[in-house]
């Protein structure tokens, strides 16, 4: 592989919305960890104001339009000679004397140079009632019931099933309006967008694809005249 250098570049508007996507997930992370883990993005554009997102910048006294890290450049560079698109696991330490548990990964453009670096650095002195407080699940409120199909046909089976048994014991729905109202849940929750859905949920359901596609007719033609 060529020598690689440490780019400082100019941006093209399709890079800057590479990173600008990658602020969402900066703040996802940061959500999932809460305190206890920074979470930092970085512009390649201009390295003496690199940090353009972060998440719990308390946790190094750092914000946006802090600098990059020598780290995080020696970081670049390694992964830029050995091809790797993230660093191995690290550990840092910062002024105060806090041990972070850290990985940095490397952003590129759709031409597939760097742009941009995601560091996550979880603090590993964060005292154990904090740490304990941000991932004990709250009291009042119960945990959303997720189900991660293994493949497609675990998914629709489970989604149908799931809705089918929600409608048919409603008592509420009208028995000739229960096939109806299954199709609307299931499209209004996006099954139809799975590809060779329709014959599958046909199967499922003991309807011909025909019948499906009626309803969904009608459920457009519904929503456009109430609209």
């Amino acid at each position: 592989m060529a020598d690689f250098e440490v780019p400082g570049i100019t941006l093209t508007d399709a890079d800057r919305l590479i990173l600008e996507g990658y602020k969402a997930m900066v703040e996802a992370i940061g959500q999932v960890f809460g305190t206890t883990c920074e979470v930092v993005l970085h512009s390649l554009e201009d390295l003496s104001h690199s940090v353009i997102c972060i998440h719990n910048g308390e946790r190094t006294g750092r914000r946006v339009g802090s600098p990059v890290t020598d780290k995080a450049l020696n970081i670049l560079k390694e992964c830029g000679e050995s091809g790797a698109a993230h660093s191995s696991v690290y550990f840092t330490q910062t002024a105060l004397g806090h041990t972070m548990r850290s990985t940095t990964t490397v952003i590129k453009s759709t031409g597939g140079y760097p742009i941009g670096l995601l560091c996550i650095n979880f603090d590993l002195s964060t005292p154990f009632n904090e740490l304990a407080a941000q991932f004990m699940q709250p009291g009042t409120s119960a945990p959303d019931s997720e189900h991660f199909a293994i493949d497609f046909e675990d998914l629709v089976l489970t989604k149908v099933r799931k809705i089918e048994a929600q409608v048919k014991g409603d008592p509420a729905i009208p028995v000739r309006q229960k096939t109806h109202e299954i199709i609307v849940r299931l499209h209004d929750e996006g099954v139809f967008k799975l590809r060779k859905s329709v014959p599958r949920i046909a199967e499922i359901l003991s309807v011909s694809r025909d019948v499906i596609y009626m309803h969904l007719r009608a459920l457009k033609e519904a929503r456009e005249h109430k609209a």
